[in-house]
């Protein structure tokens, strides 16, 4: 009996043969071999297509389409089964007896050509999707790469990369950044910010190193290019109403051989400032984006044009209040320039970090530096308070070239004599620079002074404490050259001093006041005594102590004297005014009943009526009255009685109180 079984030579596993294949009509052979393409070849396309969509969106950073991970890690498993499993069944089919040699191998490269490629996509798929994104270390400031010109900070971030650990199930524990590729620790955080300065144009390769807390450890770096150097901007974030200083110093090879440089700091063609100095300052009063130009001159005939566009951001205070104290105030002056620096605050301050600008740094909360070059120097310093937080204030020194006025004179009170001057205790100082040389703009700094009146080119400024004192006389001139003079004064105590304090300085009669004249000196004396007259008991004078008490019983101006005598016999006199104002004048009754069967007698008191009457009238609305201060009366009749209390004082001053009486 002939084979009827299917000949294989496809991938179904139920194949009509070739000789139940002769007996159907063509068009009918066309129609099934459609549909079985169609019921193949669709779901096979289907899911090489979402394989190739789960390799094109994995791995992914952002986050992207996560939902769809495991479920395509499975599908890709299920087809590669389902592929196998038709390959097996294809297989059996094709290598059956009774199939021909040269249809066996045809069916088998059709097999192999079928399977082959759903089954290496979807192997990929596990492999590829469930990898580690790339990791990437990103710029956070600035955004805009054109800013990127040396000298400049660059802001660092690994947020985006530690977003891609964290859906890993892995946490960053500290972060080691190189920013020259050196192979060197250059900063090593906690945090995945950091804040780089590069000082000069070049490709730099920046690497971190990221501790995850599994004990393993990720490498990222990115290549930074700079490709163009201009001047240095201070501080690297500089606020609105704050000093800026710009500096050309790394531009040139020697800053001695630059003539002059022209600044123009907010791109309005004009020129702001033009020094030989490689540094200038300047503040803005607004925030926002602007264009700083600076043209550099130098000895040999060379002039460079450089421009660069700066942010200026809002101030940021300190995080606890803090101030920069300095010795001298106005930090500005010739080479070498010393100063002090010390550091005022509320807060318990543990320690102060200093950094001069040239290189220098030390540590104290008292601190003196010598700056020995000409330049535009930012101090600053970070400041540790006692409670763990810490605040970053800076402050800047001009070291300018020597400024000599040889005409230099003063017109003074006291006069100036060699550089000095002296008075007695109080000393009121009065001094006036002279010279003939035009624009010379002077300020003086008076430290010591118990109160100043004027510092710009005239001084006016009171001592009243003994000892010696320093004031400074700072003169620049157009070329930004400063003179700085100083001038010894001396202030000698009283040679002899009657002082007298009163408690209280006043008051309203009656007034007791205490006088205390322990502070009375006599220059090269001894006080025997003490004679005090009051100036309310006219040429009445007593022979009292240093403390005395006085009460004043009318209200007035009084002049109070005192004569401190000496043993050797000599008198020194001393006067202080006291003002006694009078009390308010004003009237007030009290009767000991209001009210009872008549005749009615009732006594009457004004001992509650304050001020100082002098004339007293009582009228108890009977027809009769009385100037006592307290009378009694007595109403006859019955009836209600209105009783009237008029007071009048020395001035005139009138007040009066009415009271009811009522006889039954």
């Amino acid at each position: 009996m002939p084979d009827r079984s299917p000949q294989v030579d496809t991938l179904q596993s139920a194949i009509p043969s070739r000789a139940a294949f002769e007996n159907v009509p063509p068009d009918v052979k066309k129609r099934m071999k459609t549909v079985l393409m169609a019921l193949v070849g669709l779901p096979y396309a289907a899911f090489i297509l979402w394989c190739a969509f789960l390799l094109s969106v994995f791995p992914n950073r952002t986050g992207a389409f996560q939902n769809l991970l495991m479920p395509g890690v499975f599908s890709a498993l299920a087809g590669i089964f389902v592929l196998i499993a038709i390959s097996l069944v294809a297989l059996k089919r094709i290598l059956r007896k009774g199939v021909p040699q040269q249809n066996r191998i045809y069916g088998l490269v059709r097999l192999l050509a079928f399977v082959l490629p759903g089954i290496a996509i979807a192997a990929a798929v596990p492999m590829k999707i469930t990898k580690e994104p790339p990791l990437g270390l990103d710029i956070i400031d600035p955004l805009d790469f054109s800013r990127l010109i040396a000298p400049v900070s660059v802001t660092f971030g690994m947020q985006s990369s530690l977003d891609i650990l964290a859906r890993r199930g892995l946490n960053a524990v500290e972060f080691s950044w190189d920013f020259d590729g050196d192979g060197q620790e250059n900063e090593k955080t906690v945090v995945p910010e950091v804040t780089a300065v590069f000082d000069r144009q070049g490709s730099y390769p920046v690497s971190v190193k990221v501790l995850l807390s599994n004990g393993s450890m990720r490498t990222v770096s990115r290549r930074v290019s700079i490709p163009k150097e201009v001047f240095s901007v201070s501080p690297l974030r500089p606020g609105a109403e704050e000093p800026v200083r710009f500096s050309v110093a790394r531009l040139v090879d020697d800053v001695g051989s630059i003539r002059e440089v022209m600044w123009d700091f907010d791109s309005d063609g004009i020129v702001d400032q033009v020094s030989n100095l490689p540094d200038a300052v300047y503040s803005y009063l607004r925030t926002g984006d602007v264009k700083v130009t600076a043209r550099v001159k130098l000895e040999n005939q060379t002039q460079k044009d450089y421009e660069r566009v700066i942010t200026i951001y809002e101030p940021q205070p300190p995080t606890f209040p803090v101030e920069i104290l300095s010795e001298p105030q106005n930090l500005i002056g010739p080479s070498p320039f010393g100063a002090i620096f010390s550091v005022e605050s509320g807060e318990e301050i543990e320690d102060v970090i200093w950094d001069f600008g040239d290189g220098e740094k030390t540590k104290g909360k008292r601190v003196g530096h010598t700056f020995k070059n000409m330049g535009v120097f930012q101090v600053s310093a970070r400041v540790h308070a006692a409670d763990g937080e810490v605040a970053q204030i800076s402050q800047i020194v001009r070291v300018v070239g020597r400024l000599d006025i040889p005409d230099l004179t003063f017109e003074s009170e006291p006069p100036v004599l060699r550089g000095e001057l002296e008075g007695e205790v109080p000393v009121n100082v009065r001094i006036v620079p002279r010279t003939s040389m035009p624009l010379i703009d002077f300020k003086w700094e008076a430290p010591g002074a118990t109160s100043v009146g004027s510092t710009e080119n005239e001084l006016n400024a009171i001592y009243r404490r003994a000892g010696k004192y320093e004031i400074t006389l700072v003169g620049q001139d157009p070329d930004a050259k400063v003179l700085r003079k100083t001038i010894t004064l001396t202030v000698n105590p009283p040679s002899s001093q009657v002082v007298i304090h009163m408690n209280p300085a006043g008051g309203v009669a009656p007034q007791m006041v205490r006088f205390d004249a322990s502070e009375t000196s006599i220059q090269g004396e001894e006080i025997s005594g003490f004679e005090w007259e009051f100036g309310d008991e006219k040429g009445v004078a007593k022979q009292l102590g240093a403390l005395v008490e006085h009460l004043f019983e009318k209200a007035g101006t009084f002049s109070v004297k005192l004569r401190a005598f000496t043993t050797s016999g000599k008198t020194y006199t001393g006067e202080k005014t006291i003002v006694i104002r009078a009390a308010m004048l004003d009237a007030c009754a009290k009767p000991s009943r209001t009210q009872g069967k008549a005749p009615l007698g009732v006594s009457f008191s004004m001992d509650c009526t304050t001020g100082n009457p002098e004339i007293i009238k009582w009228e108890f609305g009977d027809g009769t009255e009385s100037e006592e201060r307290n009378p009694i009366h007595v109403f006859e009749s019955p009836g209600k009685y209105p009783v009237l209390l008029t007071v009048t004082d020395s001035t005139g001053t009138q007040s009066t109180e009415t009271i009811s009486i009522t006889a039954e």
